[in-house]
């Protein structure tokens, strides 16, 4: 169980840091006229992190199941 619990929080820790990445690169575009060149990547850079969000979250679901099954 102590494996489990230190995986169910790592995943936590990297989902908030993901989350804080994403706010910030949002915050970033928020203040650029979109046409602005650096719209794109940080665009871009946004979706890869929405994406790896979706996966950690199912991935923590998992955990959190899979402890309190066990």
């Amino acid at each position: 169980m102590p494996e489990e619990k230190d995986d169910f929080q790592a995943t936590v820790e990297d989902i908030a840091q993901d989350a804080r990445d994403l706010e910030q690169i949002e915050s970033e575009k928020a203040g650029l006229d979109p046409a602005d060149p650096r719209v794109k990547p940080l665009s871009a850079r946004a979706e890869e992190l929405a994406e790896q969000l979706h996966h950690k979250t199912l991935a923590e679901q998992d955990l959190a199941e899979t402890a309190a099954d066990g």
